[in-house]
């Protein structure tokens, strides 16, 4: 029984250092924002603020399910899944904010940013297009 939960404790262990590829932070190449840092990310992507560097923009999300939003959203925001679900019942029950826009794949997020200016969202380096600018590498 000791040693289940040793080796468990090691597998944990060992998961957690394993990470994805990086997560570029991105928006349309014509966006006025030229950087973002990760503080005004956290308060964006918390429906926080709407504005980064005084230009208004617009958070948008990949599903709860997808790897990519895991990952972004704990290197970035500071939560696992359920903790990011349980924040955005409580804003909405409360009334203090909505979700952010949500496209259904890495593939609808370069659409979707390429055809909104003002658009804000994160992708894995391999989808990375023309189209768009990187405003931030998250490692």
């Amino acid at each position: 029984m000791k040693y289940k939960a040793l080796a468990t404790g090691m597998l944990c262990c060992l998961l957690s250092g394993i990470s994805m590829a990086e997560v570029m932070v991105v928006a349309h190449a014509k966006s006025n924002i030229s950087a973002v840092d990760q503080a005004t990310l956290k308060k964006l992507f918390l429906g926080k603020t709407a504005k980064i560097n005084g230009s208004k923009v617009r958070a948008v999300n990949l599903p709860d399910s997808n790897a990519l939003k895991i990952e972004f959203d704990t290197k970035v925001v500071g939560k696992d899944p359920s903790k990011m679900k349980a924040y955005w019942a409580n804003r909405i029950f409360t009334g203090k904010g909505k979700p952010l826009d949500q496209v259904s794949s890495e593939e609808n997020m370069v659409v979707w940013l390429a055809e909104n200016k003002d658009g804000i969202g994160y992708l894995s380096a391999d989808s990375i297009s023309s189209k768009l600018k990187v405003l931030l590498t998250i490692p």
